[in-house]
Order: structure tokens, then C-alpha cells, then sequence
């Protein structure tokens, strides 16, 4: 085996598990081989549950891999404190059964899968460690050795005639010495679970010899666990000596377990006597009415095709969460589950998984950074979700567990597709196509915008199923040239054809052939309120036919069309979002003062110096436009600011009040802007922002009227805070880390600067020093003044107070103390925001301006369509 020693990562600022080979084996070539192939191996795999590998070290002629330091106990620690509760032992045999399944997918087989190689995080994470382990040869010992903890015994690992494993848990076959297959895995796997279930080992013999002989003829005593019959009868299929009617596929042991986990009345089964796998219900039927109170669920089941093609089904699931505006969402291509982005019961907005066929409904914690318009997108195994996490492309397994960072994102994430060779497509706003290793990287450009032909974003990029091919949606300000487009990867960013496929202004999504007899897929796109579908040929990139309509009524959100196909016949589309606000006034104590100004949807807005108005950008659904509006609260009347500006947003005051500082975009140019508030001049710019920033925006103006603060985008290090002297226009980085820093705000008497970062691993708000005589100096003090995580840091009462929101929706007040140190007392709540609610500013006199929803789009139901594709040829 190997020596595993705790270290730490200097680089990278982490610790890891280090492995090396013993001295005695360091120079051995036939060692230092395996020791390569469990690297190669380890990196082939991409499964929360299983432990990740970092790399393949050498110094001084010593090999290391370089390993994720997984916290926790072993399963044989845990078993050892005494039996598992059933469920707690069926939701680690579920999570052991997913690891094996990712690794029999690629081809490998564990060999040697005991409670000693599974780890138990404090979270209840299953880590499964030692994948394609090469053990090394048992050598003389005075003690006779544990035959649980046996060390494997093994020549040549792939050759027929080897012992390879350890004694208690191997296989029948790897006992006697014949060839492998995944099925030894399943062997194994049947021995953990009896033992979790019993609480005693299954084969114990005082010898690895006589251990060997148990294992391949000792019988078993299935009574002796407390296991369930549906889980006996999974028992009796993975413990069969014979691997020929052994159960085939540990995905149907996974299966079983997570129907009896998901509903313990339930008559589970899995394959029959000669390994043949059970019926797959591909036409889904709905079950029964739930409680009134939660709606209509349709209890939903595979099979195989019957020999009539089925009726399509139509009915619906209740969000149950409170969605925003967009409210994203997007089902697993294999139509079992949706990822929600929504705000749970405490107000917090994160990822959440909602099973189409129960009532299962969780939240992925760590995803709190998700935004609020972009849908995440899966895997093609429907096993990990990607998602905009605010500055940075990350993913995160259905399952839970820590998301991972896949690269920094120069601006948002509008749409992204996952193929089997574990290629990421994915599409940022203002922007083209960049392609990514599902494991991260840097990523690389596959499309740009061409702006002879006024194209402003190239988003949601579907894959085909070659994998090579891609369709997307390009936006153009000339309406001609908006539509779908095909793009390979195989053709220069700057080669990239511009065939359009079909005229449309909603994201696309292709569907391959389900109980079709042509073989022909479809293109879903969207017209008007009304979801199409029109044959397309993925090998020719072509349309035939006439497109039908499948839906009608949905509503959107800029390119979002608010619908998501599965790849075997799931359709999901729901009429809510782009849901409309009202500006309200709260006083102190929460409680409703009086709505200001007309319904719309509200992006950003910022109260004058004086409170007397407040600017604020609006979206125009209709044109897709956003313009910025000056409202007066002592006339009411609402007056057009920008004019022609592009998408105008996040407007900020200069101190006196005279002037509004803004970002737009035009032709795929960002800019910053200033315009006098009477709007007697025409716009001035201030700043031109390089693509590679994406859409960076101003975020606070200095009191002397010197400095602009602004939040911009490195691909490197993600966002960050930079300053524009308006005197010299030389912008220069205040915060430029490898972390996220963003919304910087001067203090009003510019001696400090408060913003957001997720350095200790959440979105907190922190305050360093700012010298306006030597702004660029380095600056050594830094305090965090949220607890609990806060946002939108806002200066109050000339710099005696600062608000920040938290990520359950509270609006919280820190006291600051004069003098030369900084001084932050404890926080304390103001009042709870409205959940789902727009933006939000803070008056001099403490009232709370908010954009709150005025209708209850949040709880539009979704409907799901079965076999839609049936009802195109009726």
C-alpha cells in the first residue's frame, strides 16, 4: 500500500493527504507503475464521493500523489461505536453505491472496497479512498494478521490466478484466484452492507486461509440483519457466489436503496434470478392527489416502451419556495429532478433540488452566491449542476457537498451545456461561447461577437449529440440577425460559420428522438408566448417540417423562455417570472409607509443625497431595453433618464447631487457615464471598460467628487474593487485578490472604504483604510464588521452607522466609533426585508426604500409534459 501523511499545500494555501510509497517499495519499477496508474486513475474519476486527487509530485526521486485530506471517521471506526441505525446505514450504502457506479462508468473496478476505505465526513458525506489501489505483497509478521484489515495479496493485479483484495471482503472469484469484474465490487459492497446492518463481521476466521474458506463456501444468514425484505432481497443478489446471477449493476443496487429510503412501505425489488434488469417505466403516469395544500404531484415512473406509444400527460408541481423574478430552473436530462433557484424559508437564495416522482425537496448548501436570472445547467449523468456562483463558474454534486470552483467568470453565466467527454460550453453576458474541462481550467473561446452585424451576447449553447457540435442563441440589435445558430468545435472562434438555423429571441434547446421511428429530434424554441418544436436533423444541422406548438403562455425573462426538456421525454415550462415591483417605503420598524412611483421590474435604484428622488434602472420586457428613470417623491412623477444608452444600470449620485454616474452597454461596449440630474446636457463618458471586464458597474462616489468606485471582473481572481480618479480617468485596483471583492463604498469622510468579500469562505462585509492623498498605497488594516454574512454595504448618519443586508433577507445596523481606529460595534437588526423583494436603499433618516413584488408570480405552478414528442405526429 502506501504511507499517507497530512501536509500542507504552501501554494494554494490548503491542506491535503500525501501519499508515497514505502521505502522499501520507492525504487521497485513494478510498484512505481502502479503507483502511476492509481494517479491515472484517481484523475479519471469525478464523483463527490470519491476522494479527489490533486496531482502527481516528484521531488528528489520520491513519488507523492497529492490528495483531497478528507475530515472525519472511517466506516470501520463508525461500526465500531456499534450497529447503524437502518436508515443512517442505507444512506451511506446509497452513497457508496454512486461512488462505484462513477467508477464502473469509466471502466474501473475498486477491488478492495472495505469499511477501512470509507470515510464519513462530519456533514455525513461518503468519501470512498484507495481506487484502483495497488497493494503491496503481505510479508512475514510474528502477528497473525487481521484478516478485515488484511492487506491484499497479489503478483501481477491483472492477470488471472491473483489473490487481489483484502481476505474479509473480497469476492469468491478474487479468492480463488480467477479473473475480475465490476461484479467483485458488488460482492463487496453486499459484505459492508450486511455488516452495517448486522453489526458483526460476515466472514471472520481466525486466518486469512480460513477467512478465504468462508468466503468461498461458508454459508450466509440473511436473518441475522435488520434489514428490511426489499433490502434482503438486495442482500441475497449482491452476495451471490456465483457472478453470473449476481446483480450486474450497482446502479440497481443504488436504485433500490434510494426507492426504500424515499418510501420504506414500498415493495422494492431488483433485478430478477438471472441478473436481468427491472422494467424501465420511460412513460411516466401520474399517481394520485396530494394534499390540497401543496397541489397536485405526479408520481412519476420509468418503463420500458410499450408497444403503443403512450398518451402524453400533462400536470403540475407547486414551486413551494418563493422564486424571484427569473425564478431559473432546469431538469436533469434524465427527468428525474428540476434545480431550482429560490429562496428558502429563512429568505436565503441557493440551489434547490426538487424529485419530480415524491416530495422531496433540499437545498444544496454552499450555493447561496447562485444569482437570480441565469439557470444552472447539468451534467450528462444528471449527477452535478453548474451554476453562476457570482464572479466564478463552479459546480456542485446533486448529492451535496462542498461546490468546486471551475474558473473566474468575467461576467454573468447566461446559459451553459456539459457533454460526455466532460466539456463545458458556457456563455457569459455581453459575450460569446467559452468552452472549459468540466474539472476547470482557463477557459477558452469558441465564438466572438461580430459587430458588423450589431450582435451583442451569444448565449445558451446546447450541445448536439456528437458532442462537437453546438447551437446557441445570437442577440442582435438588428432583429434579422437574432435567431439560433449552429457553432462547432472543431472551427476557430473567429471561423465560426453564421448559419442560422430559425429567427427567434429566447434560448434554444435541442431534445433527441423519443418513441420516434425517424430517428429525428427536436429544436424547441420560442415565439411569442408560445413554445415550438420542429424536427431537426443533428447530423445535418437542419429543420424539416413544420414547427407545432407544444405550449402556450409562457412568460420570460430576457432570453430566458421559461421551459427545460429532458433527453427522454420530460417537458417542464411555467407561466410565471418577470414578475412586476412596486417601490415602497418602510419606516424603522418594518412597517409599510406608502408605495411611490408605477409597478415594473426594478434592477438597481439609489436615493438622492437630499432623499428627495431616486434614479433607478427599469426593464422593458417588451424591447429588452433598460433605461434609467429619475422619480420625483414630492410631484410623483416619474421622467426617462437615459436615452440610447444601451442597458443602463447601477446608477450612483455625486455627493452634491448634481450629477448621476452610471454603466451601459452599446454594440457590446461597456462604458461609465455621467449626466447632470436635471438632464439638461447629454451623457458624458467617463470610462471605457474592456470586454475582459465584462460589465463592470460604479458603486460609490467620494465625497470630495475626486474618485469613482466600481466593481470589475478578472478572470483570474474574479470580482474586484478598482477606483477612477475623475481628474486623470487612469483607473487603478483598490482590491485585487484571489478573491471575490465587490460594492466598495467610501465612508463620508473617505477615510475608509466597506465592501463585500468572500474571503472566509461566504459573503461578508469588511472595512480597510483609504488615504484620498495616496489612493493607491497599500493599505494594512482590514476588519470584518458583519456576522452571519452580509452584502450591499451602505454608509449612514456621516459615517457613524453602516447597513449591510444578510443572506436571510435582514437589514442589519453596525455603530461606528470616531477616532483614529476603527471602531464597529456588535450588528443589529433594522428590519426583515421582503423575501424575493427588488433592490433596496437606505434614507438619512433611517426609512428603507425596497422594490417588493406586487404579484404572486412566485407561485406559479410548474407544468410537466410526458411524452410531448407523441403528440407532434397525432
Amino acid at each position: 500500500m502506501g504511507e499517507v501523511y497530512r501536509a500542507r499545500d504552501t501554494i494554494l494555501k490548503r491542506d491535503v493527504a500525501l501519499k508515497v510509497l514505502p521505502a522499501a517499495l520507492a525504487h521497485d519499477p513494478e510498484r512505481m507503475a502502479r503507483f502511476q496508474r492509481e494517479a491515472e486513475l484517481l484523475a479519471s474519476l469525478n464523483h463527490p464521493s470519491i476522494a479527489i486527487i490533486h496531482g502527481l509530485v516528484d521531488s528528489e526521486g520520491q513519488r507523492a500523489l497529492v490528495m483531497e485530506l478528507v475530515p472525519g471517521e472511517t466506516l470501520g471506526d463508525r461500526m465500531r461505536h456499534g450497529v447503524l441505525p437502518p436508515e443512517e446505514a442505507l444512506i451511506v450504502a446509497r452513497q457508496i453505491a454512486e461512488a462505484l457506479e462513477a467508477a464502473h462508468e469509466k471502466g474501473v473496478v475498486h477491488r478492495d472496497l472495505k469499511p477501512g476505505n470509507v470515510m464519513i465526513t462530519p456533514s455525513g458525506l461518503v468519501k470512498v479512498l484507495d481506487f484502483g489501489l495497488a497493494s503491496m505483497v503481505q510479508g512475514a509478521s510474528s502477528t497473525p494478521p487481521d484478516p478485515a484489515n488484511s492487506p491484499t495479496l497479489t503478483m501481477n493485479m491483472t492477470q488471472a490466478g491473483v489473490i487481489l483484495g483484502t481476505a474479509a471482503y473480497m469476492s469468491p472469484e478474487q479468492a480463488a484466484g480467477t479473473m475480475v469484474d465490476k461484479r467483485a465490487d458488488i460482492w463487496s459492497y453486499g459484505v459492508v452492507l450486511w455488516e452495517m446492518l448486522s453489526g458483526r463481521r460476515l466472514f471472520g476466521g481466525d486466518t486469512i486461509a480460513h477467512t478465504l474458506a468462508d468466503v468461498l463456501r461458508a454459508p450466509i444468514d440473511f436473518d441475522k440483519t435488520a434489514a428490511p425484505a426489499p433490502i434482503k432481497n438486495l442482500l441475497r443478489r449482491c452476495l451471490d457466489r456465483d457472478p453470473k446471477t449476481r446483480l450486474r449493476d450497482i446502479g440497481e443496487a443504488r436504485v433500490a436503496v434510494a426507492k426504500y429510503l424515499a418510501d420504506p412501505q414500498s415493495e422494492t425489488e431488483v433485478a430478477g434470478p438471472h441478473g436481468s434488469p427491472p422494467k424501465r417505466r420511460l412513460a411516466w403516469a401520474i399517481s394520485a392527489v396530494l394534499a390540497a395544500a401543496l397541489g397536485t404531484i405526479g408520481f412519476i415512473h420509468f418503463r420500458e416502451q410499450p408497444p403503443q406509444q403512450p398518451d402524453p400527460v400533462r400536470f403540475q408541481i407547486q414551486p413551494g419556495l418563493t422564486l424571484g423574478a427569473a425564478g431559473p430552473f432546469s431538469i436533469s436530462p434524465d427527468g428525474r429532478k428540476m434545480v431550482l433557484v429560490a429562496a428558502g424559508p429563512d429568505g436565503t437564495t441557493r440551489l434547490w433540488i426538487r424529485s419530480l416522482d415524491s416530495l422531496e425537496l433540499r437545498s444544496l448548501p454552499g450555493t447561496e452566491t447562485a444569482p437570480n436570472v441565469p439557470p444552472p445547467f447539468w451534467s450528462p449523468d444528471s449527477r452535478w449542476i453548474a451554476y453562476d456562483a457570482s464572479g466564478k463558474l463552479k459546480k456542485v454534486a446533486v448529492t451535496g457537498g462542498p461546490p468546486q470552483t471551475l474558473s473566474a467568470v468575467s461576467a454573468p453565466v447566461v446559459g451553459g451545456s456539459w457533454n460526455r467527454d466532460d466539456t463545458i460550453l458556457f456563455s457569459v453576458n455581453l459575450g460569446g461561447i467559452m468552452q472549459i474541462p468540466a474539472s476547470g481550467g482557463t477557459p477558452v473561446p469558441l465564438t466572438v461577437l461580430d459587430a458588423s452585424r450589431k450582435e451583442a451576447g451569444h448565449v445558451f449553447p446546447t450541445f448536439l449529440p456528437d458532442g462537437r457540435h453546438f447551437i446557441y442563441l445570437s442577440i442582435s440589435t438588428l432583429a434579422e440577425n437574432s435567431g439560433v445558430y449552429v457553432g462547432s468545435m472543431d472551427t476557430k472562434a473567429s471561423e465560426q460559420p453564421r448559419r442560422k438555423v430559425v429567427g427567434t429571441e429566447y434560448g434554444p434547446a435541442y431534445v433527441p428522438p423519443v418513441n420516434s421511428v425517424s430517428g429525428v429530434g427536436h429544436l424547441l424554441f420560442r415565439r411569442e408566448k408560445s413554445l415550438m418544436a420542429q424536427p431537426f436533423d443533428d447530423r445535418t444541422q437542419e429543420l424539416s417540417g413544420e414547427a407545432v406548438p407544444v405550449a402556450e403562455g409562457l412568460n420570460s425573462f430576457l432570453a430566458n423562455g421559461f421551459f427545460s426538456a429532458s433527453n427522454n421525454g420530460v417537458l417542464v415550462h411555467r407561466a410565471g417570472g418577470g414578475q412586476n415591483s412596486q417601490l415602497t417605503w418602510f419606516d424603522q420598524q418594518g412597517g409599510v409607509v406608502g408605495a411611490v412611483g408605477e409597478p415594473g421590474y426594478y434592477e438597481s435604484l439609489a436615493l438622492s443625497p437630499d432623499n428627495k428622488q431616486t434614479v433607478f434602472s427599469r426593464l422593458d420586457f417588451q424591447t429588452i431595453s433598460q433605461d434609467l428613470w429619475l422619480l420625483d417623491f414630492s410631484r410623483g412623477a416619474t421622467i426617462r433618464f437615459t436615452f440610447g444608452a444601451g442597458l443602463a444600470s447601477n446608477p450612483v449620485w455625486s455627493p452634491d447631487g448634481s450629477r448621476i454616474a452610471f454603466a451601459a452597454t452599446r454594440d457590446g461596449q461597456s462604458s461609465f457615464y455621467q449626466k447632470l440630474a436635471s438632464g439638461a446636457k447629454d451623457q458624458e463618458v467617463l470610462l471605457n471598460v474592456p470586454a475582459a471586464a465584462g460589465f463592470p458597474f460604479p458603486t460609490s462616489w467620494s465625497r470630495d467628487g475626486r474618485f469613482l468606485a466600481y466593481t470589475a471582473v478578472d478572470a483570474k481572481t474574479g470580482s474586484d474593487v478598482w477606483v477612477l480618479p475623475l481628474e486623470n480617468r487612469k483607473p487603478f485596483p483598490l482590491l485585487h485578490t484571489q478573491f471575490s471583492e465587490s460594492n466598495g463604498q467610501f465612508s463620508p469622510d473617505m477615510r475608509w472604504v466597506a465592501y463585500g468579500s468572500n474571503e472566509s469562505g461566504r459573503e461578508e462585509v469588511y472595512v480597510r483604510a483609504f488615504s484620498p492623498d495616496n489612493p493607491e498605497s497599500a493599505s494594512t488594516g482590514k476588519w470584518i464588521v458583519s456576522k452571519g454574512g452580509g452584502m450591499t454595504p451602505k454608509w449612514r448618519a456621516y459615517g457613524k452607522e453602516l447597513t449591510y443586508v444578510r443572506p436571510d433577507g435582514k437589514l442589519m445596523s453596525v455603530a461606528i466609533a470616531g477616532g483614529a481606529a476603527f471602531q464597529a460595534a456588535n450588528p443589529r437588526e433594522l428590519i426583515q426585508l421582503t423575501t424575493g423583494g427588488g433592490p433596496v436603499d437606505v434614507a438619512a433618516d433611517g426609512r428603507v426604500l425596497q422594490a417588493i413584488p406586487v404579484e404572486k408570480n412566485s407561485q406559479v405552478a410548474f407544468t410537466v409534459v410526458l411524452n410531448w414528442q407523441v403528440s407532434l405526429k397525432k
